[in-house]
């Protein structure tokens, strides 16, 4: 019995350059001063604390954020739509490189740390002073702040009217809607907030 062989023009011959995709234009890099990138430290910082980098961590984090973001620029990898507001465009691009640090600080094994001792009982944690908690809670607070930014007018108004202590019927008497509709509103714009916070 013979076989027929089946020919095909899809295949491409062996040794026979591989066809290009058209790449789509490269926008031109930017150099812009150290000092932008140092004017946006608070915010940095307040993404760092919502990556889960325990206070004794967060400034080595942030200082391998701004290093990175500089080293990026000066090898000319900034390079921001230039339709989009500068001060937006940066924070974009610095939203990537914070949580591509964090997430590397996160999976170091010196990070990963267990510390032995002969009695685990007797081991107490050393209480954080008065000052670091301070620092910690104002970290804690901007990344809350951050977080409600990020969420519609509706949801921040929800939010708003719940943290001041308005039951259901006031805040749904105050937006024009149903009680019912209220709850929903509320439940979605909590999971909505945990969800930033977690980030």
């Amino acid at each position: 019995m013979q076989t027929r062989r089946r020919k095909t023009t899809a295949v491409r011959a062996r040794g026979a350059p591989r066809r290009r995709l058209a790449s789509l234009p490269q926008r031109p890099a930017i150099r812009i001063p150290v000092e932008r990138i140092l004017a946006e430290r608070r915010w940095i910082a307040a993404l760092v604390t919502a990556g889960g980098i325990p206070p004794s961590d967060r400034e080595d984090v942030m200082q391998a954020v701004i290093m990175a973001a500089w080293r990026a620029v000066e090898e000319g990898r900034y390079r921001p739509d230039a339709a989009v507001d500068p001060r937006r465009a940066l924070r974009g691009w610095l939203h990537s490189i914070v949580w591509r640090t964090v997430g590397h600080h996160r999976n170091r094994a010196w990070v990963r740390r267990e510390i032995p001792v002969a009695d685990p009982w007797s081991a107490q944690q050393e209480p954080p002073r008065v000052d670091e908690r301070v620092i910690e809670a104002r970290e804690r607070l901007l990344a809350v702040r951050v977080a409600l930014s990020r969420l519609k007018q509706l949801d921040q108004e929800v939010l708003a009217l719940c943290a001041v202590g308005h039951d259901i019927r006031a805040i749904a008497r105050t937006l024009g809607m149903p009680s019912s509709t209220a709850v929903r509103q509320i439940g979605r714009a909590r999971r909505k907030l945990r969800i930033l916070l977690r980030r």
